[in-house]
């Protein structure tokens, strides 16, 4: 709700959504479960699009997730292409809501889900921003979605069938040759996806772990400086102390583990945010810390969206006090 009501000043970049698509899908099939298996169709024929690589990252993110999620816990798979459009006028192109597509030449990113699917009336109702019904692997920010795709002056398709699946079509326009600058684009987006500031140090000895955080945490609008380990995290710390708002931090770690860089920040800030991210299991390491001194914590493997949440949560607790 808070999300499909907020609004953000586009940060408008041409972007290549091969790139784009083929980075989030590489960073989603190392979190999301394995039994959900994402296939792409990347075309190297497609044309830049301009609009906010953040929030269009998000779009293809929470897409791709809800689609894992539509599948539950049988076998499997995600399709993600890319193709390149040219909605001519006359020709029965229609958004999910029975509108008409503008004619002009876009970038449609189809992804389809061989999982639970939808009924006509969930289908009608999930981009309602108070729509609050849980169903298996839908309902992920779809209004926020729609609102993104809106503010950049594409469309939204949908089909789905209980059992059968479902496929969204996203067209977003291609940046138009000898223009004037006037891309169509709005200059803020009625809805979009929870987006954080500021800089957290990113603590994890394990690369490709750190990698993917790293990855997660810039999507969500962060800057990120990291260490491999606890001792290397205290150096940068006491070097960049004024720009770090949060740590994201391992426990078991070499040289210097989590536990004791925990410890050693907090007797330099002791109102310092820290959130533990751990795969010995929450009550082991809140027994060893103390929940009350802990900003946070999640348990790995973790997902783009469980960090999203703690994070928000992080942030919006410290607004509050």
């Amino acid at each position: 709700m808070l999300a499909y009501a907020g609004k953000a000043q586009l940060t408008k970049t041409k972007i290549n959504m091969v790139e784009k698509v083929d980075k989030i899908v590489g960073m989603l099939k190392a979190t999301l479960p394995r039994n959900a298996v994402i296939k792409t169709d990347l075309s190297a024929e497609i044309p830049l699009i301009e609009g906010d690589a953040s929030q269009l990252g998000q779009v293809v993110m929470n897409l791709i997730i809800n689609a894992s999620e539509a599948i539950g816990t049988e076998q499997g798979k995600v399709d993600v292409s890319l193709a390149r459009i040219k909605v001519i006028a006359g020709k029965e192109y229609e958004d999910y809501h029975g509108k008409p597509i503008p004619p002009g030449e876009y970038v449609c990113m189809d992804v389809t889900d061989n999982g639970c699917g939808m009924d006509d009336t969930t289908k009608w109702r999930i981009f309602e921003p108070f729509y609050t019904t849980k169903f298996t692997g839908r309902g992920l920010g779809m209004s926020a979605v729609l609102g993104i795709i809106k503010s950049h002056g594409g469309a939204l398709q949908l089909s789905s069938q209980p059992g059968q699946g479902t496929t969204f079509k996203v067209y977003l326009p291609v940046i138009r040759k000898n223009s004037t600058g006037d891309t169509g684009l709005a200059v803020s987006a009625p809805s979009t996806p929870w987006i954080g500031s500021g800089t957290i140090l990113l603590v994890e000895d394990e690369d490709q772990i750190r990698d993917i955080a790293k990855e997660m945490l810039e999507m969500f609008g962060f800057t990120v400086l990291e260490a491999v380990n606890g001792k290397e995290a205290l150096e940068i710390y006491q070097k960049n102390a004024a720009e770090i708002t949060i740590v994201l931090t391992d426990m078991g770690m070499p040289v210097m583990d989590g536990y004791e860089l925990f410890h050693k920040l907090k007797s330099l800030d002791s109102e310092l945010r820290i959130i533990v991210s751990s795969g010995y299991g929450d009550v082991e390491v809140s027994s060893r810390i103390g929940s009350d001194n802990m900003a946070g914590i999640i348990s790995k493997p973790y997902n783009p969206n469980q960090l999203r949440e703690v994070l928000k949560s992080v942030v919006n607790t410290s607004h509050q006090s």
